[in-house]
């Protein structure tokens, strides 16, 4: 451990909306290259962030010689091969399994001092546990000590959404080893206490929200069909004073997994726009920070699209909190 001045730099794969940037900004660390193949999610992140050091093209069409060098290496990689929402095939995915051999080959050539992954928590279980161990060798292979932890944003957004995050160090144990005890404190929490879904809620959401009756008496019949089974229904909230379900990136199709019971409507409504970027992380304190004094924009693509890309994002404020406590041991 010593102290640090230096302000480090780090990149910012498979970008997303910029939830890993904004955290790690917010910890002072420099951003100097990002980059993401999704088309809106293009837009939403050069909309909230500007274009300089933004590249959207796919990672395998950058040579490894445009990346620039940096200190940290952060990804929120495709969770998508190894999640409950999707169809879990791992590095046998043909669209997205094999990304984490780029993330090799960018490790390889640019040797960073710290690697900082973020993915489901179901990537440690998944195979058996084969796949954590591959990419625990491909990386000790590279020379670097590693160790993770899964960690329940609940603590900073009125959300149960676990994920696990992995930090691993360029040939350094005992970085690693604290890094291990932090990790722990961090998703302990101490004293703190869980956020409340009332938070985040608008007074007046508009209609347009509201379940269309089909929709609604779908999601019935599908709970009622498979009644007594896990993951075949549908979440009705109305206690506000506890956490919500995860929001995923399926959300915009029926909502299920979060539906708020709205008094005197007749059907539950989804989250709003506004509501689900509260519900990740993105408060307006985090967008002042931008130059957006009402907040980021949801306006920029669909609403399908803007609810994909905040099911995908990582909570900013659990980042700069890791990226606070990686900085003492680089």
């Amino acid at each position: 451990m010593k102290e640090n001045t230096e302000q480090y730099t780090f990149i910012d794969l498979f970008s997303g909306i910029g939830g890993f940037r904004i955290g790690m900004e917010l910890a002072d660390f420099k951003h100097v290259f990002s980059n993401d193949y999704d088309k809106y999610a293009n837009q939403t992140y050069t909309q909230w962030f500007g274009e300089d050091g933004h590249d959207s093209r796919s990672i395998w069409d950058i040579s490894l010689d445009e990346i620039p060098s940096h200190d940290i290496l952060c990804g929120g990689f495709p969770c998508q091969p190894f999640s409950n929402a999707g169809k879990k095939l791992g590095f046998s995915d043909p669209s997205q399994g094999n990304l984490f051999e780029r993330i090799e080959q960018i490790v390889a050539a640019k040797r960073p001092k710290v690697i900082f992954l973020e993915n489901v928590r179901t990537l440690v279980t998944h195979d058996g546990g084969r796949t954590m161990n591959i990419i625990d060798r491909k990386l000790t292979d590279l020379g670097y000590c590693g160790t993770r932890e899964i960690i329940n944003a609940k603590f900073w957004v009125p959300q149960n959404r676990y994920r696990v995050f992995l930090v691993y160090f360029l040939e350094n144990q005992e970085a690693a080893n604290y890094m291990q005890q932090d990790l722990i404190s961090i998703k302990e929490s101490y004293g703190k206490e869980a956020k409340k879904l009332s938070l985040i809620l608008e007074e007046n959401p508009d209609k347009s929200f509201e379940l269309p009756k089909g929709t609604w008496l779908a999601l019935q019949r599908h709970k009622e069909r498979h009644k007594g089974k896990t993951g075949f229904g549908y979440s009705l909230i109305e206690d506000f004073s506890k956490c919500s379900n995860t929001l995923s990136a399926r959300y915009a199709k029926d909502g299920a997994e979060i539906l708020i019971k709205q008094k005197y409507w007749r059907r539950p409504r989804r989250l709003t726009l506004n509501e689900a970027r509260a519900l990740m992380g993105f408060d307006n304190d985090l967008a002042m920070k931008y130059g957006h004094l009402n907040g980021f924009p949801t306006d920029i693509c669909s609403k399908a699209q803007h609810y994909k890309q905040f099911g995908n994002a990582v909570v900013p404020r659990i980042v700069a909190d890791i990226a606070q406590k990686i900085n003492k041991y680089i």
